[in-house]
């Protein structure tokens, strides 16, 4: 089931076109984090991303000493991300089409949960998709980096990354990332 036929299979077109376009504009730098976010419409999918530069970077702007790591909502935060909805215009029409639908009552109120949790579902394949095409390594270069799903300024937004935290990941990655706000 999918929101749309193929929606999982377009998002992940546009989240590869991303996701290779920070690439190749960050060549020297360390990709930590990868996620896909909506917002509590249903009416975006957009893609952030963060690099271990990138933390250093929001680390010294606020001002903490060096010897002083990121807090946890900086380093995991979707929205504090140094890439965060950056190289994203593939998403556009994706969007467009989200809203479109939401907007336009395609989506009766009584099935709005439904069309939520299928759009969200639909992300996480996409991210499964790359993932199994090795866009994200392989090996040990694939532990480095954490792949997840949220939804901007929402509740829920914990319990969506840590269950897709646990289905895109390695069980090592997934463990960290599950416990990354208990260590702050």
């Amino acid at each position: 089931m999918s929101v749309f036929p193929g929606f999982a299979q377009d998002i992940a077109v546009a989240a590869r076109t991303t996701y290779r376009a920070l690439l190749a504009a960050h060549p020297d730098e360390q990709f930590y984090a990868f996620a896909l976010y909506t917002d509590s419409g249903a009416m975006t999918v957009v893609s952030s991303a963060n690099s271990e530069e990138g933390l250093e970077r929001s680390r010294k702007q606020l001002n903490r000493g060096d010897d002083q790591p990121a807090p946890a909502w900086l380093t995991w935060g979707t929205a504090e991300w140094a890439y965060e909805a950056v190289e994203a215009d593939s998403f556009n029409a994706l969007c467009k089409r989200l809203a479109n639908t939401v907007i336009g009552s395609a989506v009766p109120e009584a099935e709005f949960g439904v069309f939520f949790r299928t759009l969200q579902l639909d992300m996480i394949e996409a991210l499964r998709i790359l993932d199994q095409e090795g866009l994200f390594g392989t090996g040990e270069a694939r532990e480095k980096i954490t792949l997840f799903v949220s939804i901007s300024d929402d509740d829920g937004a914990d319990a969506l990354e840590n269950e897709s935290a646990k289905m895109l990941n390695p069980p090592a990655v997934a463990d960290r990332f599950i416990e990354r706000y208990r260590k702050s």
